[in-house]
C-alpha cells in the first residue's frame, strides 16, 4: 500500500467520524429538545397579543344616560355589575378553551360555579394525566361579585398569566390559564 493511499484511507475514516459524532450530537439535541415543553405558535402569538393588549390604553367610553323609566314602573332588568375600571360594561359571558385538546370549546357563565378536572363529575372534564380529578374551580366571588378562579388542592398546580396560584384569584377576562396541557380563559 502506497503512502498516498493510506493517508486517503486515513483522512476518509476521520471524516466518516466526525460526520457520525455529528449526527449523534444533532440526534441528542433533537431529543433534549422535545423534552423541553414549547408553547405553540398559536399561544405564543395570542399571548403577545394579549401583552399588548394589556399595555396599551384603553379608550374612556362616555357613560349615555337611558331614558328614565315611567314613574309606577318597575323595571325588570337587573343592571350589570361594573367592571373594575369603573364603567358599566357587561362581563365575560363564555369560559372559552384556547389551547389544548379541546381548544375551541365553549362553557356560558351562568353564575354557577364551574369545576375543571379529570373525573366526570367536572363541567369541564380533561383527560390529561396532569391534570386532578377535582383540578380547580372558576366561580364568581361574593366579596366583589367579579369572577375568580381556585386551585383545588391538585398537585401540578394552576397558572394564571404566567403565576402558579395558591389562593383563590380574581380572573379578569383575556388572562390565561393553564391546567395541565390545556388553556383557558373568560371571554
Amino acid at each position: 500500500m502506497t503512502e498516498l493511499t493510506f493517508a486517503l484511507l486515513k483522512y476518509g475514516f476521520l471524516v466518516l467520524l466526525w460526520a457520525f459524532v455529528w449526527l449523534a450530537v444533532r440526534s441528542l439535541h433533537g431529543d433534549i429538545a422535545a423534552f423541553s415543553p414549547k408553547p405553540s405558535r398559536s399561544r405564543r402569538r395570542r399571548e403577545r397579543a394579549a401583552r399588548k393588549a394589556a399595555e396599551a390604553p384603553v379608550p374612556q367610553a362616555r357613560p349615555q344616560n337611558p331614558a328614565p323609566a315611567p314613574r309606577g314602573h318597575a323595571s325588570h332588568a337587573a343592571p350589570a355589575p361594573p367592571s373594575p375600571d369603573g364603567s358599566n360594561q357587561s362581563g365575560p359571558a363564555l369560559l372559552v378553551v384556547i389551547d389544548g385538546p379541546l381548544a375551541g370549546a365553549t362553557v356560558p357563565l351562568s353564575g354557577d360555579a364551574i369545576t375543571i378536572g379529570r373525573a366526570a363529575s367536572n363541567t369541564v372534564v380533561l383527560n390529561d394525566e396532569f391534570v386532578s380529578g377535582h383540578h380547580a374551580r372558576v366561580y364568581v366571588d361574593p366579596n366583589t361579585g367579579q369572577w375568580a378562579i381556585e386551585d383545588l388542592g391538585s398537585m401540578n398546580g394552576t397558572v394564571v398569566a404566567g403565576q402558579r396560584i395558591s389562593s383563590p384569584t380574581i380572573l379578569p377576562a383575556r388572562v390565561p390559564v393553564r391546567i395541565g396541557a390545556t388553556t383557558l380563559e373568560l371571554r
